[in-house]
């Protein structure tokens, strides 16, 4: 039994020889020529665009966000210029034109991102 394991293993081995010397041996820029050709497949193929989130085009999310900031903008005015003025500063027609400003600024605000929200969208629908 020995002699026949001897025998499949020397022939393995002569298999194996045999096989080591009809091998072909790669190129030496064959690497190179791969990987461009992997560069330029790359390159001619149409990339898939990610998918962005649509953002949240909620008006009374924008709405309470902008005017939640302008009401406690208003009341830490307000706050502070009753302590240190007292309360004919606060009911005095200068202080008062000064809250209807803040309040125009904050309104003008939200209706730049409204305005920025219907456009974008309107953008995004002629695209598709």
């Amino acid at each position: 039994m020995t002699d026949n394991n001897n025998i499949q293993k020397s022939d393995d081995e002569l298999i194996r020889q045999m096989m080591q010397s009809a091998k072909k041996q790669a190129p030496e820029n064959l690497k190179y020529r791969i990987m461009h050709q992997v560069e330029t497949e790359n390159a001619l193929t149409r990339k898939k665009v990610a998918v962005q989130k649509e953002q949240s085009n909620n008006v009374l999310k924008d709405l309470i966000g902008i005017f939640g900031i302008m009401y406690m903008v208003l009341g830490i005015i307000v706050g502070g210029a009753y302590f240190m003025k007292g309360k004919d500063f606060v009911f005095s027609p200068q202080f008062l034109w000064t809250i209807v400003l803040i309040a125009f600024v904050f309104s003008l605000f939200w209706l730049m991102t409204r305005l920025d929200a219907y456009l974008r969208e309107k953008k995004r629908k002629s695209h598709q």
